[in-house]
């Protein structure tokens, strides 16, 4: 009341109503003594600021903790062993799943060619010899691959053993017995069963390239895995060096930090 009477006396009339009202309203906005939490609000990369507690109850704006974390680092060479084992994975690992599909599908082909490449050629192997069965009256089993390339030089096994003793090669000899004899019906025949099986020994010899490329698939992706882990970790070093802007309204304050992370 004799703040009211004083306030009367020094401002009269519209100005003493103003006045009063003023006041009443810096009162109500007076700061209270008590520790508020904060929240922090990004709204840039790198870039945030804090709102007080108390000022966002009071707009009715619900209060949710924004904890943002920093990724791990990367193991460059864990990333490396991964694809030197099976190319894609130390790609996974860093979280490229495009790159990782990719080498992974490489992989994956290249097998698949090593067995198609096999069962076409233990199939033409069938074939052949199966022709030499029926044409030169071999007996199948137990033979090695040099007799099946012997067989396809000359048309009886005399002729044969008669070339290695002018040769004196007396050791590669074959016994003039059943389990060893050959006799072609004809040489056309013999000629066809040796182009067949130079061809078979040709398509065998590709699975080479594919063994190749099995091996430069998984030295190149260990190498790109491990290109790809320093590149991640440098950007985890970049985005831990942040810069703070803190603001509180109910002061009017703004307040300014450099951080590094360690």
């Amino acid at each position: 009341m004799k703040m009211y009477r004083w306030l009367g006396s020094t401002f009269p009339g519209n100005r003493r109503q103003f006045l009063t009202i003023s006041v009443g309203f810096l009162f109500l906005l007076s700061p209270v003594k008590a520790q508020e939490k904060s929240i922090s609000i990004p709204f840039g990369e790198g870039y945030k600021y804090k709102l007080s507690q108390l000022w966002l109850e009071r707009n009715n704006i619900p209060l949710q903790e924004d904890e943002v974390d920093t990724p791990e680092r990367k193991s460059p060479s864990r990333a490396f062993f991964s694809s030197l084992i099976l190319p894609g994975t130390g790609e996974a690992y860093v979280g490229e799943k495009t790159q990782s599909k990719i080498f992974l599908a490489i992989e994956v082909v290249a097998w698949g060619l090593v067995v198609a490449n096999m069962i076409n050629v233990n199939m033409r192997q069938d074939d052949y010899k199966n022709f030499a069965v029926q044409h030169a009256f071999v007996e199948r089993s137990g033979k090695g691959d040099q007799y099946w390339i012997d067989i396809g030089k000359f048309d009886r096994i005399f002729e044969y053993n008669e070339q290695r003793i002018r040769e004196r090669d007396i050791d590669a000899l074959y016994p003039e017995n059943r389990f060893w004899y050959w006799n072609w019906d004809n040489t056309e025949n013999r000629f066809f069963y040796d182009s067949k099986r130079i061809e078979t020994r040709e398509i065998e010899q590709n699975r080479l390239y594919f063994f190749a490329a099995i091996a430069l698939n998984h030295l190149v992706s260990a190498i790109n895995a491990l290109r790809l882990a320093n590149s991640y970790n440098r950007k985890i070093d970049e985005l831990s060096l942040k810069f703070n802007i803190d603001y509180n309204p109910m002061y009017n304050q703004f307040s300014f930090s450099l951080q590094k992370s360690f």
